[in-house]
C-alpha cells in the first residue's frame, strides 16, 4: 500500500487523527449553522428527486407512462447532467468557493423542479427531471468538503449524520406532503382550477428549494484545512491519488455504489410496492414512507454519524466500513420483509427499517472517502464517486427493479419480488467489497495519522 502524500501527513485529514483544528470550528458553535444549512438544501434536493415516488399512478394516468419509462425518469434522466457536469463543479469547489457551487445547483434543481410542474408530455417532464440531477453534484461533494473542514476533530461522521438527517427529512416532505396533496386533491379544485394535485406538489418542492438557497446566502466559506497545497488539486491528481491507493478506494467507492444501487431502487420502489404487493392506496404509502423516513430515515443517518465516531473512539480506524458492513447486512433482511409480511403492522415495521438504512450510505461513504482524501481533493473525489453513482446506481436500480418485475417475473404486480432481489444482490456485493478493502484503508489512515495500527 502506498504511503498518502506529504499533504496528508501534514493535514491529518481524517476523522479522529486530526491535529489541526478549522478556523470555523475554533469560533466555536458556527459550524452546527453551516451544517444545518447545507442539511436544509439536502433535504431540498433529495425532495425534489424523490417526490416522483408518490406520483406514479397520477403521472402515468395524466401522460399515459409506463413503468419502465417512469424508472427512466427516476434514474438516466437525472444521470444525465450529473455526469457530465459533476467533475467541473468539484473541481472548481475545491479551488475555489464551495458555497457558489452548493448555490448554482439549488438553484438549477429548485427551477426544474418547477418546470416538472409545467411539462404536458412525457418529453418534457424527461427534459425537467435531467436538471434536478445538478442537485447530488452540485451539493454532495461541495458540501461533504465544507463539512470537513467546518467539523472539529473526532466530530466529522456526526457532523455528516446530521447533514446526512436532510435527506430522509426531505424525502419526508416529498412522500407525506405529496401524497397528502394527492390524495386530498380533490379539495383543492376550487381554489386552485385546473391545476392537477401533481403539479402542485412539484410547485411546492421547488419553492423549498428555492428557500433553502436564500438560508445558504447566510453562510460563509470556510478556509481549507491545508490551504497551502498546491500542484496536486487538479482532476488528474485527484485521479493519480486514486489510483496509487486503489485498494482502499476499490473497496470503499465499489461497496457505497452496491449500497447506493439498494437505496435508489428502494426509494423509487418502495411506495408503488406497498400499493401492488398490499393493496394500499398511494396516500397511504406516502404517509407510511413518508413516516419512515422522516422518523427512521433521520434517525438512522444521525445515528450511523454517531456509532462510526464512537467505534473511531476505540481505535477502529476502519470504523465507518464496519458500520457500512452491518447496514449492507440488514438491507438484506429488512426489504424482503417488508415485501414478504403478512400483516399491517408487519409491513410497517419492516418499512421503518429499511428507510432508516436508506440515509447511511451517504453518511457512511462520504466519511470513508474524506478519511483517504487530502483536503484539496476532496470534492473531486466525492464528484468522481457520485458520477459512478449516477451512471450505474441511480440509473440501474430502479431500472432493475422493472426489469425484473415486467420481463422476469412477468407482472407489473411483482415488483415487490423484484426490489427484494435487487437489494438482496446489491447488499451482498457491497459487504464483500467493504471487507476486502479494509486492510488497505486501515494502512492508509495509520500512516496518514503516523500512528501504529491498534492492536
Amino acid at each position: 500500500m502506498a504511503a498518502p502524500p506529504q499533504s496528508v501527513l501534514e493535514a491529518r485529514a481524517d476523522a479522529g487523527g486530526a491535529s489541526g483544528i478549522p478556523a470555523a470550528a475554533a469560533r466555536g458553535s458556527s459550524w452546527i449553522w453551516v451544517v444545518l444549512v447545507l442539511a436544509m438544501c439536502h433535504a431540498a434536493a433529495v425532495a425534489s428527486f424523490q417526490v416522483l415516488s408518490v406520483l406514479v399512478g397520477p403521472l402515468k394516468a395524466a401522460l399515459s407512462l409506463t413503468d419502465v419509462q417512469y424508472s427512466l425518469m427516476q434514474g438516466l434522466a437525472v444521470a444525465i447532467f450529473a455526469s457530465l457536469l459533476g467533475i467541473p463543479a468539484a473541481t472548481v469547489a475545491d479551488r475555489g468557493n464551495r458555497r457558489l457551487i452548493v448555490l448554482v445547483g439549488v438553484t438549477a434543481w429548485s427551477l426544474a423542479t418547477i418546470g416538472c410542474a409545467l411539462a404536458q408530455s412525457y418529453g418534457e417532464l424527461f427534459a425537467a427531471r435531467m436538471f434536478v440531477g445538478l442537485g447530488e453534484v452540485f451539493l454532495y461533494p461541495a458540501a461533504l468538503s465544507m463539512i470537513a473542514d467546518v467539523a472539529p476533530p473526532g466530530r466529522l461522521s456526526s457532523a455528516i449524520g446530521a447533514f446526512g438527517c436532510g435527506g430522509p427529512m426531505g424525502a419526508a416532505l416529498a412522500l407525506m406532503g405529496g401524497g397528502w396533496l394527492v390524495r386530498a386533491g380533490e379539495r383543492f379544485s376550487a381554489v386552485l382550477p385546473g391545476l392537477a394535485p401533481w403539479r402542485l406538489v412539484f410547485l411546492l418542492c421547488g419553492a423549498f428549494g428555492i428557500l433553502a438557497g436564500m438560508l445558504l446566502l447566510t453562510v460563509s466559506e470556510p478556509d481549507h484545512r491545508s490551504p497551502g497545497e498546491a500542484g496536486s488539486s487538479g482532476i488528474d491528481g485527484a485521479l493519480r491519488h486514486i489510483l496509487t491507493n486503489w485498494k482502499a478506494f476499490a473497496g470503499v467507492s465499489g461497496g457505497m455504489l452496491a449500497l447506493s444501487f439498494c437505496v435508489y431502487a428502494t426509494a423509487s420502489w418502495m411506495p408503488a410496492m406497498l400499493v401492488r404487493d398490499h393493496g394500499m392506496s398511494y396516500g397511504s404509502a406516502g404517509a407510511i414512507t413518508g413516516a419512515a423516513s422522516l422518523g427512521g430515515g433521520a434517525l438512522g443517518a444521525w445515528l450511523s454519524g454517531l456509532l462510526s465516531d464512537r467505534v473511531e473512539s476505540s481505535g477502529r480506524r476502519d470504523a465507518s466500513l464496519r458500520v457500512a458492513i452491518g447496514v449492507a447486512a440488514a438491507f438484506v433482511v429488512a426489504i424482503p420483509a417488508a415485501v414478504l409480511a403478512a400483516s399491517w403492522w408487519g409491513t410497517v415495521a419492516a418499512v421503518w427499517v429499511g428507510y432508516a438504512l436508506l440515509g447511511m450510505p451517504t453518511v457512511l461513504g462520504g466519511t470513508a472517502l474524506q478519511q483517504i482524501s487530502p483536503p484539496r481533493m476532496r470534492a473531486q473525489v466525492m464528484a468522481l464517486q457520485v458520477l459512478l453513482v449516477n451512471l450505474l446506481a441511480l440509473s440501474l436500480g430502479p431500472l432493475t427493479v422493472a426489469v425484473l418485475s415486467e420481463h422476469v417475473f412477468g407482472s407489473a404486480r411483482a415488483v415487490g419480488y423484484g426490489l427484494a432481489l435487487t437489494v438482496g444482490a446489491g447488499a451482498l456485493a457491497a459487504a464483500g467489497a467493504f471487507l476486502f478493502s479494509r486492510r488497505a484503508f486501515c494502512g492508509y489512515r495509520n500512516a496518514a495519522a503516523g500512528a501504529k495500527p491498534p492492536l
